[in-house]
């Protein structure tokens, strides 16, 4: 099991406002923005600068190098449409930290713009996320103008050149094992409209098309004594370093709870260290690799990042590459038995 996780989060992913200009078809938001009381839902600017100010306090007292933690203001909305995008610039100047955007890039504007620009040493990078090969695809699955889309990246690549170079363009689609007949096309009109990387993802719509139908019924295993989650293959381990905050504070474990299946207490109630302690016990018990019945229940019965059976030669290699990554916040945080 992992004895010690980090003491502190250093990716922070929060909801400043419920709030996007598409209705991507996999995307909680386009069933979650149906319900008047959640679509607009926001942070006031006063909730944002305490949710980030009790973050970079972790970081100081647990001593994480400046400028290595990252902000993230989106979750399933889309950041270029909050209104406090610039309080969120100014705190991660003020706090030594990162913020990383994604966007579908229809809400570029010169105004927005200038504000990466004015923060540029503040920001990581631009993820810019296109569903679908073809503009019809793109107004099927996110509901989006496609030659909006490439009017606004070629604003930017023209305009603001240093932003553009920090644009990574993931495309996607619901073919999970796309030709480059079929891709190819797109990613090289993309890559004419950026000056940064364009790269085609795959194999990312499993869990939204299954527990992501975001269903209380969703696809659940039989979980028993011999088939059960012994650990999460999500990116090296960015769950034991990631904390996602809801609009209203709610933390949960990760990006695949649209719907708070997961509640680990409310940031501005018990604060941030009070819910990472939470979570770093659940956190133990999906790496345990003995039972309980509480395994259960687990939100990650549904998902298809989950472990149920990881012979121990790759759980080493996992952790140990997990452990590799978590050394350039902290050292030595992470024990595999």
């Amino acid at each position: 099991m992992i004895d010690q996780t980090l003491p502190t989060p250093v990716e922070l992913a929060f909801e400043p406002v419920n709030l996007c200009n598409a209705k991507c078809f996999c995307c909680p938001y386009t069933f979650l923005q149906e319900d008047k009381e959640y679509r607009g839902q926001k942070m006031s600017g006063p909730q944002i600068e305490e949710l980030i100010g009790q973050f970079a306090a972790g970081l100081e007292k647990h001593k994480v190098p400046k400028m290595k933690a990252t902000i993230q203001p989106w979750r399933y909305s889309d950041p270029l449409v909050c209104k406090d995008l610039e309080l969120v610039f100014e705190l991660a100047e003020k706090h030594d930290l990162k913020v990383i955007i994604t966007t579908n890039a229809v809400s570029f504007s010169e105004k927005k713009c200038d504000i990466m620009k004015r923060y540029i040493k503040n920001l990581a990078n631009i993820n810019i996320s296109i569903i679908g090969y073809n503009e019809k695809e793109i107004r099927e699955y996110m509901d989006l103008d496609w030659n909006v889309t490439q009017a606004r990246l070629r604003m930017v690549q023209k305009l603001y050149p240093e932003l553009s170079q920090k644009m990574v363009i993931g495309v996607k689609n619901k073919i999970q094992h796309p030709t480059r007949k079929q891709y190819g096309p797109v990613i090289e009109k993309l890559q004419a409209l950026t000056l940064g990387r364009v790269k085609k993802k795959v194999g990312w719509l499993e869990n939204r098309l299954t527990y992501n139908k975001f269903e209380d019924d969703g696809v659940r295993m039989t979980i028993n004594e011999d088939k059960f989650v012994q650990g999460c293959a999500m990116v090296h381990g960015k769950i034991l370093r990631r904390l996602e905050v809801m609009v209203d504070g709610t933390a949960v474990l990760c990006c695949d709870d649209a719907t708070k299946q997961t509640n680990f207490g409310n940031v501005f109630e018990i604060g941030i260290e009070g819910v990472w302690d939470r979570l770093r016990e659940y956190h133990n018990m999906i790496y345990s690799k003995q039972y309980s019945d509480r395994k259960k229940n687990m939100i990650c019965n549904t998902c298809s990042r989950a472990k149920f059976k990881w012979r121990d030669e790759h759980r080493a290699e996992f952790m140990s590459k997990t452990q590799e990554i978590n050394s350039q916040y902290l050292p030595k945080t992470i024990k595999v038995s």
